[in-house]
């Protein structure tokens, strides 16, 4: 982070576009890099939406649409929580819930479904393998997956595996996701060209940030492929995503983590006590979920806080 900072020191932070090409060139090398990469982009791009004093949705043309969230559960659950929480979910408005696969074939049928059948007909269902199985256990539980209707398996297979992907795509009637562990939108490209995936899922601190984010939306577009990014953790980096992601026409939802069901709002972010405004970040009851309003990203930062974290 550091080296790559030292690079942006007396430069204009508005050329944005400049900047991530330079930086990328040091970045593309190895790895470690697309992280710091990614958290400059997004500081780059503040600076440029708090000098035009507008948000950055603005920047990107405006809202293409109403963005739904969909619920995802960090930690694991067993099947009768998941049931049970769905009602939860669908009564605050949520339109969606995903949950996390890879248990084994059997196991993974059996929730999709005991799931399935005992939720709300309106609420949509998705599984996450975390590249769990093998192409033969994963066509599998695409079976199942298809057969009770999910919206999504993501990430079944190794993520390197695109020709698994896309014969997988290309045989299910379920649509395949992935993408957060691929960096910039130039990996996009090779997905896209095979078809290997119906869902398009960047991680803004790692694909390369808010720049890298947003062509990848542009290719998913050009494709008729969706946009529906991996998006929980800090809030900075998630009020980034739901800039771009408001302003894409091909992206109608996005992640919201639910990190407790003992809260009595699930809507409420519960992350980054360092952010002054948590409360500009909220799923709406009917679902919905905006970016802040704010010049820039709209986060604003709790510098006592912050104090408390640092370590010297």
């Amino acid at each position: 982070m550091q080296a790559l900072g030292n690079h942006l020191v007396g430069r204009d932070p508005r050329n944005v576009t400049q900047l991530w090409n330079e930086l990328y060139v040091h970045v593309k090398r190895g790895v470690k890099g697309y992280r710091a990469l990614s958290a400059l982009d997004e500081a780059l791009w503040d600076i440029v939406g708090k000098d035009a004093g507008k948000p950055l949705y603005q920047l990107f043309g405006g809202k293409a649409g109403e963005l739904q969230a969909y619920a995802t559960f960090p930690l694991p659950k067993e099947t009768d929580e998941l049931i049970e929480d769905a009602t939860w979910l669908s009564e605050k408005g949520f339109s969606h819930m995903k949950i996390v696969g890879g248990y084994g074939v059997e196991k993974d049928r059996e929730r999709i479904r005991a799931i399935a059948d005992n939720i709300p007909d309106d609420f949509g269902l998705a599984i996450d393998a975390n590249t769990t199985y093998k192409f033969s256990d994963a066509l599998a539980v695409a079976e199942t997956a298809s057969e009770y209707g999910l919206e999504w398996f993501e990430e079944p297979i190794a993520h390197t595996d695109l020709n698994g992907q896309a014969n997988l795509n290309q045989q299910v009637s379920v649509p395949i996701s992935g993408f957060q562990t691929h960096h910039t939108q130039y990996s996009a490209i090779d997905h896209l060209s095979i078809d290997a995936l119906e869902i398009y899922q960047p991680a803004f601190d790692l694909v390369g940030g808010i720049t890298a984010a947003n062509r990848v939306a542009t290719l998913v577009e050009a494709y008729n492929k969706e946009f529906l990014p991996h998006a929980y953790g800090p809030m900075v980096n998630y009020a980034a995503s739901l800039h771009v992601s408001v302003a894409s026409p091909v992206c109608s939802l996005i992640e919201f983590a639910v990190y407790s069901d003992d809260v009595d709002d699930p809507g409420e972010y519960l992350t980054s006590p360092y952010v002054a405004n948590q409360e500009d970040v909220y799923v709406q009851d009917g679902g919905t979920i905006e970016p802040p309003e704010k010049p820039g990203i709209g986060i604003e930062l709790d510098e006592d806080v912050i104090e408390e974290y640092r370590i010297n």
